[in-house]
């Protein structure tokens, strides 16, 4: 929204403004103001007294008027420079204006008009949205707030570890995963064509998941773990695990492709997201950890063991014996020809930090 305010304002400053009016109201809906609220917030940004009458939504409801410095009822009053009357579904419940003295400034008629329009929005009956929605709003969301809220509505501590799974299943077959795989009240959606879900960081595919959705030709992605507050940012993991799956081998599981995750297109992910990472960054702090490292590195380079032990003037069952305890802390085979892509981009990340 700002590139575009920025971009009008080259072109026409009015309508700069009004987009910059339109995105102010927009915003105070998001985060869900109340009429007192928005009527504070329309007198700071119009720089004068502003007022709303509803008694006809409400019979208990007076007129209220705020100054610029959020003071209910100032006084003198003015005659209303602009008004709007307040539409609830198609009934005219009240109105709001402004006061302005002196001359009226070009954008007043938007102002009232998006004041009348928020009320509007504020005063409808709101709908509670169903777990399926606070899941999507949870791993698509608008901004932070509508994280905490769909962590609140889905009663899912926003901390707990969690990972996202996701399949496109073949000719709309579905996988028969049960409820109770899902954190708190989070459920599965379905998002253009895919079918997405929250599980538990402990997460395991077991072997009759595996056939079901090897049967059915589905390909399954599992993302990285992270905290719940941050399930948004693994989606793309679990996207990129799918597209590695086949098959054969049904399940990709990001924490198998370790740095390689950072090539996800569009995502942002922290190092510490990334096991591969942390455990190695753990390794080169050490004096034999860094020993390990730098003869993975020169294996790498190398190509085989003879040549990386002719390299580093050793035999190359001492080469073979470093790579293995290197191995065993990392979690994987990082001599395996399957893991060699994965190793390298764990060493470029390491290499540059």
């Amino acid at each position: 929204m700002q590139g575009l305010m920025y971009r009008l304002a080259e072109l026409d400053a009015d309508s700069a403004g009004l987009v910059r009016v339109i995105d102010y109201f927009d915003a105070l809906v998001r985060h869900g103001a109340d009429t007192a609220s928005m009527l504070r917030a329309s007198a700071a940004l119009a720089d004068c007294v502003v007022g709303i009458d509803i008694s006809g939504w409400s019979s208990s409801s007076e007129p209220r008027r705020c100054d610029p410095r959020g003071r209910w009822s100032p006084q003198p009053r003015l005659a209303p420079s602009a008004s709007k009357d307040v539409v609830v579904d198609d009934v005219v419940v009240g109105s709001v204006w402004i006061e302005r003295s002196g001359a009226s400034l070009p954008l007043d008629e938007m102002l009232v008009d998006r004041m009348a329009l928020t009320a509007a929005i504020i005063l409808q009956p709101r709908r509670v949205l169903t777990d399926a929605e606070h899941t999507r709003n949870l791993l698509f969301p608008m901004d932070e707030l509508a994280v905490l809220t769909s962590c609140a509505a889905l009663r899912i501590e926003p901390s707990t570890p969690v990972r996202v799974l996701v399949y496109t299943a073949g000719g709309g077959a579905r996988l028969p995963l049960s409820g109770e795989l899902a954190p708190g009240r989070s459920t599965e959606i379905e998002v253009d064509g895919e079918s997405l879900m929250l599980v538990a960081d402990s997460f395991m595919p077991t072997p009759e998941f595996v056939d079901v959705a090897r049967s059915r030709s589905v390909q399954v992605g599992i993302s990285l773990a992270a905290a719940a507050s941050d399930a948004n940012m693994l989606v793309g993991t679990a996207k990129f695990a799918r597209s590695q799956a086949s098959g054969p081998e049904p399940i990709g599981n990001a924490d198998d492709l370790g740095a390689l995750n950072l090539l996800v297109a569009g995502q942002s992910l922290a190092h510490a997201a990334i096991p591969d990472i942390v455990r190695a960054a753990e390794l080169r702090d050490s004096e034999q950890g860094s020993e390990l490292l730098a003869t993975l590195r020169v294996y790498l380079r190398s190509g085989t063991l003879r040549a990386a032990a002719e390299s580093m003037h050793l035999h190359h069952s001492s080469v073979a014996h470093r790579l293995t305890k290197l191995s065993r802390h990392l979690g994987f085979a990082v001599d395996a020809v399957e893991n060699r892509a994965r190793t390298t981009a764990l060493m470029m990340v390491i290499d540059n930090r």
